[in-house]
């Protein structure tokens, strides 16, 4: 009987006691350590649920959701928001941040495309250079100014100093002949430039001499032509290494230098950047504005939930005190 009655005292008593534990639940206003509310702000900050639609987009723009979700767990975990308002703090500054994000990479991307545009059209050029001076409009203007006056390529200058080293052992061998003189014509044609008059001249004094028989002149003009053929073939090797120098191998570190947007494109990036990173500072300054104005209710015993709705939705910088920080806004676009 009495343990009858005892466990009807202990039933009444555990009663009792649950619903004085509800009614102090009810009053309590959560951890008042540091460190209990540090992990009571981290844990609610694992409970606030998605619910915008800014993800949605991601993955139409060609973006990769989960590396979305992990900044996001990673700035909930930073800043450990421990009420709705400092939860959508939060959720603003992580779309800022994946916005500045997304920025310097099209950025990036800009320039990874200007640089394979230009080295694809270097490529093409090259590749397409002998193809090119083969053409019949080509073949005209080298009839009427010679190889010597194409544009700056691999075929003229190899055929250039072909010639001339041909040129050159002709006259060494068999004198001025008729097979020179077309030689001439073929890398210089009709109207030779004035770099090429001396060795012109030369040869035509040449077969002057020898149809006259006049062998000191003849000599003369042979050894003239010998040293100028001779500077000539020095010349153009020369050219054409500068042309490889600054055409076919280009260092590396030099490659980006083309790379530079031009100052409009620059100037429309740089504003773009400046604006996401003044609208991210700004959030950052609000998020902490708005956790000081709680301490400070909490400090005159004031409770969070019994402010209004319009205080609880004003934000904080609109009612900065002294000393508070000012939001600063981003430059007009």
């Amino acid at each position: 009987m009495d343990l009858i009655e005892g466990a009807g005292s202990e039933g009444t008593i555990s009663e009792a006691a649950a619903e004085r534990s509800r009614i102090n639940g009810a009053k309590s206003r959560g951890p008042k350590t540091e460190e209990g509310k540090r992990i009571s702000s981290r844990n609610a900050g694992k409970t606030w649920a998605y619910a915008r639609a800014f993800r949605g987009f991601l993955a139409h723009l060609g973006e990769n959701r989960k590396e979305f979700d992990r900044l996001r767990l990673d700035l909930f975990h930073d800043y450990e928001p421990a009420d709705r308002v400092e939860a959508e703090f939060v959720e603003d500054m992580v779309e800022k941040r994946w916005e500045l994000q997304r920025l310097m990479r099209f950025y990036s991307s800009k320039l990874v495309a200007v640089r394979r545009q230009t080295e694809v059209e270097r490529q093409r050029r090259l590749a397409t250079e002998v193809r090119e001076v083969e053409g019949s409009v080509l073949k005209s203007y080298m009839f009427e100014h010679g190889v010597a006056s194409l544009p700056d390529s691999k075929y003229k200058f190899e055929r250039t100093v072909i010639y001339l080293i041909a040129l050159r052992a002709e006259v060494e061998q068999k004198g001025f002949t008729e097979w020179g003189t077309g030689g001439l014509r073929l890398l210089f044609g009709e109207s030779p430039s004035l770099a090429a008059t001396e060795l012109v001249f030369d040869y035509e004094t040449g077969r002057k001499a020898e149809a006259e028989g006049n062998e000191s002149e003849r000599q003369a003009a042979r050894q003239s032509f010998l040293s100028h053929a001779s500077n000539e073939i020095e010349s153009y090797r020369k050219m054409y290494a500068l042309y490889r120098e600054k055409e076919i191998e280009i260092p590396a570190d030099t490659r980006d230098a083309g790379l530079l947007p031009d100052r409009k494109e620059l100037k429309n990036f740089l504003r773009a950047q400046r604006s996401l990173e003044l609208d991210l500072q700004l959030l950052q300054e609000q998020f902490a504005a708005w956790r000081q104005y709680k301490r400070e209710t909490q400090a005159i015993d004031i409770p969070v939930g019994e402010l209004s709705a319009g205080d609880a939705a004003t934000p904080p910088l609109e009612k900065r005190g002294p000393g508070r920080p000012k939001g600063r806004r981003g430059p007009k676009a």
